[in-house]
C-alpha cells in the first residue's frame, strides 16, 4: 500500500532516486538540455551588465557579495527550480512538459520557489562571509606591513563562471542540508503550502532519513571546492551544466518517494476511482474475466 509520507526509507532507495532522476532526464532531453543551459547564460548576461562598473566599487565588499552572488545565485535557482517542476511534468501524462509548465499558475509557483531559494542561498554565503572576516579580518602580510586587510570583493568567485556555478551549487547543498529544507522547494513548488509549514514537513522527513545529511554534507562541500583547484578545473567546466538540472530532477524523485509514495496526483486519483468502480459493478466473482483489471 502507498502512503503519502513523510516516511522513512532506507539509502538504497536513494541510489534509485540517482537512476530515476536520469531516467526522468532521458525522457526529455533537449528540454533538460535548454534548462541546463540557461543558468550560465543567464549569469553571463548578468554579469554583463554596466549597472556593476558604476556602483559596486563606492559601495564596499558587503554589497559586492550580495550583488555578485545575485548575477549567479539567481539564474542557478530558478535553473535548479524549473528543473524540477519539468522533472514532474515529464513524468506525468495529462499534458505535453511545456504546456504544463508555461501557464499563469505555475510560473508564479515557480517564481516563488526560485525567490524562496535564493534568498536561503543569500543567507548561507552572508553567515560564512562575516565569519570569515570575523575569523580572518587581515592576512599575515598586511599585519607584517601595518594596514589592515580590506575583505576581498570575490569572496566565493572561481576564474569562470561555470566554475563559480558549480561551487554556489555545494554551497547550495550545504544550505539545504544545514537548514532542514532539502524537500521544502518542491513542497512549495508542487503543493504551494505556506513556508513555514514547508519548513516543519522538510524537517520531519530529513529527521525521519539521517543517512541523508552525510551524503548532502560530502557532495556539497566537494562541490564547493572543486572550482579552487586547477588540477580539477576541467571537470569542474564539465559537471557545472548538468549538475543543477539534475540536482532539480533529484529533488522532484525523492520527494515524490517520500511524501507521495511514488505516485502521482492522476495515480492517486484513480485508485478510488477504479475501487468505486468496481463496487458499483457487483461483485469480484460475478464480473467478467475479459474486463481489464
Amino acid at each position: 500500500m502507498r502512503g503519502f509520507g513523510p516516511r522513512a526509507l532506507a539509502p538504497r532507495d536513494g541510489w534509485d532516486w540517482l537512476i530515476q532522476a536520469w531516467q526522468l532526464m532521458r525522457r526529455r532531453p533537449w528540454l533538460f538540455v535548454a534548462v541546463a543551459l540557461f543558468a550560465p547564460a543567464g549569469g553571463a548576461l548578468l554579469l554583463a551588465l554596466p549597472v556593476w562598473r558604476w556602483w559596486l566599487p563606492p559601495l564596499g565588499a558587503w554589497v559586492t557579495l550580495v550583488a555578485t552572488l545575485f548575477c549567479y545565485g539567481l539564474p542557478l535557482s530558478l535553473t535548479v527550480t524549473l528543473a524540477c517542476a519539468l522533472a514532474r511534468a515529464a513524468n506525468r501524462k495529462q499534458a505535453p512538459a511545456p504546456r504544463q509548465l508555461f501557464n499563469r499558475t505555475a510560473l508564479k509557483a515557480l517564481g516563488q520557489t526560485s525567490l524562496f531559494l535564493f534568498v536561503l542561498l543569500l543567507q548561507g554565503y552572508l553567515v560564512v562571509y562575516w565569519v570569515r572576516d570575523q575569523l580572518l579580518p587581515a592576512d599575515l602580510a598586511a599585519l607584517a606591513d601595518g594596514a589592515p586587510r580590506l575583505p576581498p570583493t570575490t569572496f566565493g568567485v572561481a576564474g569562470t563562471v561555470l566554475g563559480t556555478q558549480l561551487s554556489v551549487l555545494g554551497s547550495m547543498l550545504l544550505v539545504l542540508q544545514v537548514l532542514l529544507t532539502w524537500f521544502a522547494i518542491p513542497l512549495k513548488l508542487f503543493r504551494d503550502l505556506p513556508l513555514a509549514i514547508c519548513w516543519r514537513h522538510s524537517a520531519l522527513a530529513m529527521q525521519l532519513n539521517p543517512w541523508l545529511f552525510p551524503v548532502l554534507g560530502l557532495a556539497g562541500l566537494v562541490l564547493a571546492v572543486l572550482p579552487f583547484f586547477g588540477f580539477f578545473s576541467i571537470p569542474a567546466q564539465v559537471l557545472a551544466l548538468p549538475l543543477p538540472v539534475y540536482l532539480g530532477v533529484l529533488l522532484y524523485v525523492a520527494w515524490n518517494d517520500v511524501f507521495q509514495g511514488g505516485a502521482e496526483d492522476e495515480e492517486i486519483i484513480e485508485l478510488p476511482a477504479r475501487w468505486r468502480a468496481s463496487v458499483s459493478g457487483g461483485s469480484v466473482s460475478n464480473r467478467s474475466r475479459a474486463t481489464p483489471d
